[in-house]
């Protein structure tokens, strides 16, 4: 299955968001940041890579129907019932990784491009660049800003559109 059309309208609108930071630092909040959230039914300082990736996908013309928007556990759920998860990423999709390898997916953000195709069996362990909100070198799933991410994939799964 190639890239998806709305993956591929969706990475510019994010890449446009990169350098956005919270205000204050470790606030969970700002200007920007608040946008974000409200577009996922949020109103209060949160935990925000995820309603990034809906605020994004709305800018895009997509109809966000994952229940839990602003939860990246939601949007594997709801990938897995719809058939949406795929094993090889492409530019436009979601990628949610599992940092601790418990089933328990931390962050989520979108490929930008796949830079290195390497597998384990039938597991892609590649590298990708990323655009992704609440990151930063510091705190991978929850440091502040909207950043650009190289990451060698160990444990994630990809969801295309």
């Amino acid at each position: 299955m190639p890239a998806s059309k709305i993956g591929l309208a969706a990475i510019p609108i994010a890449l446009r968001e990169v350098g956005v930071k919270e205000q204050p630092t470790g606030s969970n909040w700002g200007r920007r940041v608040s946008q974000y959230l409200r577009a996922a039914g949020i109103n209060f300082p949160a935990p925000w890579c995820a309603a990034f990736v809906t605020w994004v996908l709305a800018g895009a013309g997509y109809k966000v129907t994952t229940p839990g928007p602003a939860s990246v556990q939601s949007w594997v759920v709801w990938a897995q019932k719809h058939g949406k998860i795929v094993s090889r990423p492409f530019r436009g999709d979601i990628v949610c990784y599992d940092w601790n390898a418990n089933n328990w997916y931390d962050h989520i953000g979108f490929v930008v491009r796949v830079l290195a195709l390497r597998w384990r069996g039938k597991v892609f362990a590649g590298l990708v660049r990323t655009v992704e909100g609440n990151t930063s070198a510091g705190n991978d799933s929850n440091g502040g800003q909207v950043q650009i991410r190289y990451r060698w994939i160990q444990h994630a799964r990809f969801l295309r559109l």
